[in-house]
């Protein structure tokens, strides 16, 4: 199984490396000199984490009146609102993406340093690659739908349901050099679906059959981990972009990273790629 696996790294290294020449040279040689672990190696990746969880609700922005209601009429709202953010433990959901995010770093072979003070950041450079998470937010929300439909007699029929959304949000300041550095924004989200199927019209009115996909908080523990693994595999994706700017004066090459294998999976103009990474937000 090892050799199949070796030959088919080296497969694909030798395909995209006549794609895209120097560029994918340079990048693919510093991830294999931590793989190899030379003894010249002396990079590492300091990594804040964050420690508490933002519990948003959205929905309550948008029900009338509810900055005049008494505290019980508004716990009522918020109860009938909020599904999943009453139910998360913030240390699990913590533990899902810190895990995953320093799990996805690791398989570069970078030496990892957490440290539990931002302060004690040091400031990024060629041999210091820095990750502070300065905030991490689970966030629900309710959206109104309508499915409708007509008949050929011109018949029409509307049904209203409510479907749930969940999406976490984390900000990061990536590879700062000073406290002005920008900040950046990344985010998943996963919602509940609706199917209707009609299954009899009688007497000028429509039967439906429903069924709803729900999703609860072991979907959000899930969405947590998938979020943090991206963070990484993103952020190695910018070492690798840069270092190789850093190396050559130039980088026209965006590489995207795979972390099961420890390699370039492929890669594409900088300026298209690099429309998938973070986005880029103002400071908090």
């Amino acid at each position: 199984m090892k050799k199949k696996l070796s030959f088919f790294v080296v497969a694909m290294e030798m395909i995209i490396l006549s794609g895209c020449s120097s560029d994918y040279y340079y990048a693919n040689t510093f991830l294999r000199k931590f793989e190899t672990g030379r003894k010249n190696t002396t990079e590492q990746i300091y990594v804040v984490l964050p420690r508490e969880v933002i519990h948003t609700n959205s929905s309550l922005g948008s029900v009338h009146g509810f900055a005049y209601m008494n505290e019980r009429e508004q716990d009522s709202v918020i109860t009938s609102l909020t599904k999943i953010l009453n139910c998360i433990n913030d240390s699990i959901f913590l533990d899902q993406f810190n895990n995953a995010f320093l799990f996805t770093l690791s398989r570069t072979c970078i030496p990892v340093v957490v440290l539990s003070d931002a302060s004690k950041m040091p400031i990024a450079d060629d041999q210091h690659f820095t990750v502070n998470i300065v905030q991490l937010e689970a966030e629900e929300f309710v959206q109104h739908q309508r499915s409708d439909f007509q008949t050929k007699k011109g018949l029409y029929y509307a049904y209203d349901y409510d479907l749930r959304h969940f999406s976490v949000n984390t900000w990061l300041k990536l590879d700062a050099c000073d406290t002005t550095s920008s900040v950046y924004f990344r985010n998943k989200e996963i919602e509940e679906r609706f199917q209707g199927t009609v299954k009899s019209i009688k007497d000028g009115r429509a039967t439906l059959k429903t069924n709803f996909e729900l999703i609860d908080v072991n979907d959000a523990y899930k969405l947590a981990r998938s979020l943090g693994a991206e963070c990484a595999t993103l952020y190695i994706e910018k070492i690798l972009t840069e270092y190789v700017c850093r190396t050559k004066g130039t980088n026209d090459t965006y590489f995207y990273y795979d972390p099961r294998y420890n390699m370039i999976e492929s890669v594409l103009p900088y300026d298209e790629g690099i429309k998938e990474s973070f986005e880029v937000m103002s400071d908090l």
